[in-house]
């Protein structure tokens, strides 16, 4: 199966060497070619025109010669590629070649009728630009594209028909250089705009994520929270987003942002094949591929994307990953880097906590096992009114606010599913207000480990040097000591 199917070269400026600069500067002196007696110090618009009134621009450069046509009139203007088609253009990429051959400014004449244009690189260019105008002027331009000026600034061009040599700046010129292939567009979703002042909706919300890898046995699922919009729910997330699959749990803005917000202006490194067969989606391992993404976007976009094999050039040099996206003709080639689905870790873009039961939301709370047995009862809704009880005498309510805290932040060292039948050697449970809660049961494992079982089912593993120090805290806590929050 061949990996090096990639069939864009990045276009590299042409440099000049330190002898052709040097002849440069000797031949543009006034004892070695004649020079205007008044040379052009500062920058004058050769032409400038409207891009509608261009017919075609045929461009030929280091990559071959290509022709862009103008189709249509008025509004229903549209520009087709030669060789292009089936697939997105970038309205930018195209928008500036256009742009620069609608309007031509030189910095500077250099010289007015040169004896050799070849020390300016004009016998061989690096680019011709021939533009062609249907206004009233029936205007063709001929741009003939040099070298690079030894300033790094400018760049050589002269026109057809006219003898002098000018400069223009680089950055007016740069997009003929280009393989056309440039003009494809490599961003793969770009999030809706508003229509209007009266749209409110946030285009750069997700509704829903799923994320498919062959090296898990389950599907991540990642959800707005809608709790947010409920002023009468409790939480602390300070993300959108929750996962709700293999667990509900609170997403890490900081650890999480790459998985949910990667999407928006997600560009491909390179293209791979455009118009791709379905042998080319095998040989691209898109037939059996190492992560499917589903999104859908607020606003009713949805985006599959399909992460493949891993891509070389010919000398055996990885270039990235295929990549497909439902809608668009193309299979990309993608940096790894940009591809946060590929390796993420689940349990590593989640919050520490099994339970979002927050101590103002509590009724119950009923801890048991082999060296435990407490029983509380909260009351109150905020600062003000908290208040706990164990074993129906009162407890001091900052002390049990922290030893709430402490088991909040039970650690969770990876997701897991295997059940067992052991008994637990300690087990919370946690009942709000409302009719909610959480059993949480630590069942001891292998390897220092215990097995979290979350409402009756193996969720998570944890390290046991936390259950441990749990059931010590709960002795410091009942005798009336501080409790230590380190393990």
């Amino acid at each position: 199966m061949k990996k090096n199917i990639r069939i864009i070269i990045i276009c590299l400026l042409a440099v000049i060497v330190l002898g052709a600069a040097a002849a440069v500067l000797l031949l543009t002196a006034p004892e070695k070619e004649e020079t205007s007696s008044e040379e052009e110090e500062t920058s004058r618009l050769i032409y400038d025109k409207n891009p509608d009134d261009i017919s075609e621009i045929n461009i030929t450069n280091e990559h071959g010669s290509y022709q862009i046509k103008r189709v249509g009139e008025g509004d229903n203007i549209q520009w087709a590629i030669e060789g292009i088609s089936g697939v997105p253009v970038s309205s930018e990429s195209l928008g500036n070649v256009i742009e620069g051959a609608a309007t031509l400014t030189a910095q500077q004449v250099v010289v007015e009728d040169p004896e050799d244009i070849s020390i300016y690189g004009l016998d061989a260019p690096s680019a011709t630009v021939n533009t062609v105008f249907t206004d009233s002027s029936g205007m063709t331009s001929t741009l003939v594209i040099g070298n690079q000026v030894p300033d790094g600034i400018n760049r050589y061009f002269m026109l057809e028909g006219d003898p002098k040599v000018y400069t223009a700046k680089n950055s007016d010129l740069m997009y003929f250089l280009n393989d056309k292939y440039d003009l494809v567009d490599r961003v793969v979703y770009k999030a809706k705009t508003a229509a209007d002042e009266n749209d409110t909706t946030d285009y750069t919300r997700i509704n829903k994520m799923t994320i498919q890898r062959k090296d898990l046995d389950y599907d991540v699922v990642i959800e707005y929270d809608v709790r947010l919009e409920d002023d009468s729910i409790m939480t602390s997330n300070s993300t959108q987003y929750v996962m709700t699959s293999p667990a509900f749990r609170e997403l890490n803005p900081e650890t999480s942002s790459d998985v949910t917000d990667g999407i928006f202006g997600l560009t491909a490194a390179d293209l791979g094949i455009l118009n791709p067969t379905e042998e080319d989606a095998v040989n691209c391992g898109l037939a059996d591929p190492e992560v499917i993404l589903k999104a859908e976007i607020n606003g009713g976009d949805q985006l599959s994307l399909y992460v493949g094999d891993e891509c070389y050039d010919d000398d055996g040099e990885k270039l990235g990953r295929y990549v497909y996206v439902d809608g668009i003709n193309i299979i990309y080639i993608f940096d790894e880097s940009s591809l946060p689905w590929l390796t993420f870790e689940p349990i590593r873009i989640v919050t520490t906590m099994y339970t979002v039961n927050y101590v103002y939301e509590l009724d119950t709370l009923d801890i048991t096992g082999e060296n435990a047995d407490m029983h509380f009862t909260v009351t109150g809704s905020s600062d003000k009114d908290f208040a706990a009880k164990m074993d129906g005498q009162d407890v001091d309510p900052d002390k049990f606010k922290t030893l709430y805290q402490f088991i909040l932040r039970a650690p969770s060292d990876d997701f897991f599913f295997e059940e067992t039948d052991a008994e637990p050697v300690l087990t919370i449970d946690i009942k709000t207000r409302d009719g909610g809660g959480d059993v949480i049961e630590f069942v001891p494992y292998q390897n220092r480990k215990c097995i979290v079982k979350l409402n009756g089912k193996s969720t998570y593993l944890c390290t046991s040097a936390y259950v441990d120090r749990l059931v010590k805290n709960l002795e410091l806590y009942r005798n009336g000591e501080d409790i230590v929050i380190n393990w």
